[in-house]
C-alpha cells in the first residue's frame, strides 16, 4: 500500500471495485482498491459493504443470512453485494478481525502463496495484494463465493486458479545421498 490515494468520502461499490481493507489511520478506516484508483475513506469496509447492498434493496445481515441459510457457510461468509452484476465481496479473515480484506470475486485472476500465511493476489488487471493469509484459505474462498455466484446469479461464469507452490529463488542445490 505504498501507492499514491485520494481521499474519497462517500464510496459506492460497483463494477470497478476490486478490494476493501482495513486501514490504521486515525481518521481514514478503509483502503479501496479499484480499477479507477486507490482511495481511502473514513467509512469501514462493513459501512462500505452494507451501504452497498443497500444499493441492491437488501443488508448486509440480510444477505449473510440467505448466504448461510442456502449453502451452511456460517464462517468467513461471502457477501451478494448485487445480484444483477454478479458482484460478490469475500472475507480473507472473519469480517470481525482487523485483518479482514474483502475481495471482489469478478476481479480475481489467481493466488500465488509466499509462504504458508502469506499470498499474492493478482486480478484480472494484473494488479497484486500481497495478503497475510494462505493461498488455500484464498482458494477456499473463492470456491464458497462461486458456489453462491451458481446459487444467485445462474448467467454468471468465474474462472479462478491456484498456485499455492512456495516460489523459490533460482539458485538450485546439491543434496548428498
Amino acid at each position: 500500500m505504498g501507492k499514491e490515494f485520494q481521499v474519497i468520502y462517500h464510496y459506492q461499490i460497483g463494477l470497478t471495485t476490486m478490494a476493501l481493507r482495513t486501514h490504521r489511520h486515525p481518521q481514514y478506516q478503509t483502503y479501496i482498491k479499484d480499477i479507477e484508483g486507490d482511495y481511502m475513506t473514513d467509512d469501514t469496509a462493513r459501512e462500505i459493504l452494507h451501504s452497498g447492498c443497500l444499493d441492491d434493496s437488501s443488508t448486509y445481515d440480510g444477505r449473510r443470512v440467505a448466504t448461510i441459510h442456502f449453502t451452511n457457510y456460517i464462517q468467513k461468509t461471502p457477501i451478494l453485494i448485487d445480484q444483477s452484476e454478479g458482484i460478490i465481496a469475500i472475507p480473507t479473515h472473519s469480517p470481525d478481525q482487523e485483518a479482514c480484506c474483502w475481495l471482489f470475486l469478478h476481479h480475481l485472476s489467481h493466488v500465488e502463496a509466499i509462504s504458508s500465511t502469506r499470498c499474492v493476489v493478482v486480478f484480472n488487471n494484473h494488479d497484486r495484494l500481497i495478503l497475510n493469509v494462505s493461498a488455500i484459505t484464498i482458494y477456499e474462498q473463492v470456491k464458497k463465493a462461486s458456489v453462491v455466484l451458481t446459487r444467485f446469479c445462474s448467467n454468471k461464469q468465474f474462472n479462478f486458479s491456484l498456485n499455492p507452490k512456495v516460489k523459490r529463488s533460482s539458485k538450485s542445490r546439491k543434496v548428498k545421498d
